[in-house]
């Protein structure tokens, strides 16, 4: 039976360590401050660091040669950020960089890369979210391509706020529009009718879910099996 944890990180990872494996990162974990925009990994060279979120919420996303930037998911305190490390060499695409300010700990790629490779309980938790991220990362696919943009900015507002664990944004249009890779004015229009709708408002920088329930009426399925399969990760660690 795995020992019970009794350290009270944010970061849902940590915080589901043994307390005998957290004590043994302790030394390595370095409390580290982040910027709304600051870039956690580049999309061409392995990770200079690895992250364990405790607040905030970052974005994983690929950009074509023209700087057309596409989002992949959402990732908050549930998760880590940087867990290619545990590979020694690959093809390195994907960019992760803060949607928020937030905050949590660090560490050394190489430390994680050994802590991994001990096949402890951190080596099943991160085998756990890149599942559920595989998992989210392919419905994301799917939506872009099948649903109507309406749907694709709730399904994107819900998962923000969900990450977040905040019904209030500190996003703006353009940058929902960049993340979703359609022009401004289609998400002004598609922002408009659910703010006509009373499911939302917002002033410039921040926007707010005023009727979650409904929103999570309007989203598609895409939303409810991201949501799932996250739950799913998260419950499974209790």
């Amino acid at each position: 039976m795995r020992q019970q944890s009794q350290q009270n990180s944010r970061n849902s990872i940590l915080a589901a360590l043994p307390k005998a494996e957290y004590q043994r990162l302790i030394p390595h974990l370095k409390n580290v401050s982040l910027n709304k925009g600051q870039v956690l990994h580049a999309s061409d060279a392995p990770a200079d660091d690895v992250y364990f979120l405790e607040e905030g919420v970052a974005s994983l996303s690929v950009t074509t040669e023209k700087g057309e930037k596409l989002q992949l998911s959402i990732v908050g305190n549930e998760s880590v950020v940087g867990e290619r490390a545990i590979f020694k060499e690959g093809v390195f695409i994907i960019r992760c960089g803060m949607l928020t300010e937030g905050s949590g700990r660090s560490m050394h790629p190489k430390v994680f890369h050994e802590e991994f490779d001990r096949g402890d309980a951190l080596h099943d938790l991160v085998l756990g979210r890149i599942e559920a991220g595989i998992t989210e990362t392919a419905q994301t696919a799917l939506c872009n391509q099948m649903h109507p943009l309406k749907q694709r900015l709730v399904r994107w507002l819900l998962t923000f706020a969900d990450r977040l664990h905040s019904d209030e944004l500190p996003t703006t249009q353009e940058a929902i529009a960049d993340m979703l890779g359609v022009t401004r004015s289609e998400i002004s229009r598609a922002a408009t009718e659910l703010r006509e709708a009373e499911l939302i408002e917002y002033v410039r920088g921040r926007l707010t879910l005023i009727d979650r329930a409904q929103l999570e009426v309007k989203a598609c399925d895409c939303y409810r099996i991201i949501k799932k399969a996250i739950n799913e990760f998260t419950n499974s660690k209790r």
